[in-house]
């Protein structure tokens, strides 16, 4: 009994692994439009470019933007009080079952000029 119960939390930790280790997709197919106004811009995880948009709870990144030709200064200076109309990747993980307050930017365009694209 014990060894079954060993092959079976085994097999759980590997297929969690296998679950948190897919790949976002980042398609367009696979992407939620969101449009507003930028409240601020600033720095989060690990070089993410983070967007937050007035009364909106959740943040949008750009994934290591900041390694990606992003400036903060600049970035500060383009978007903040300017409207963004962004697309963000519908993505589900097992440790934030739920949902979560931050969102993967796959494109992002202001005054219909791409300034970001994934696809």
């Amino acid at each position: 009994m014990k060894k079954a119960i060993f092959i079976f939390i085994v097999c759980s930790v590997v297929a969690f692994f296998i679950i948190l280790s897919t790949a976002i997709d980042t398609s367009k197919e696979n992407s939620i439009e969101v449009s507003g106004t930028v409240k601020s811009v600033y720095e989060g995880g690990v070089k993410d470019v983070v967007f937050q948009l007035e009364n909106h709870k959740t943040v949008y990144y750009i994934n290591r933007g900041f390694e990606n030709g992003f400036e903060l200064a600049k970035a500060k200076k383009d978007f903040e009080g300017k409207k963004i109309r962004l697309f963000y990747a519908k993505s589900w993980t097992p440790l934030a079952p739920f949902g979560t307050s931050s969102k993967h930017i796959t494109h992002l365009s202001v005054d219909d000029y791409i300034i970001y694209n994934e696809w």
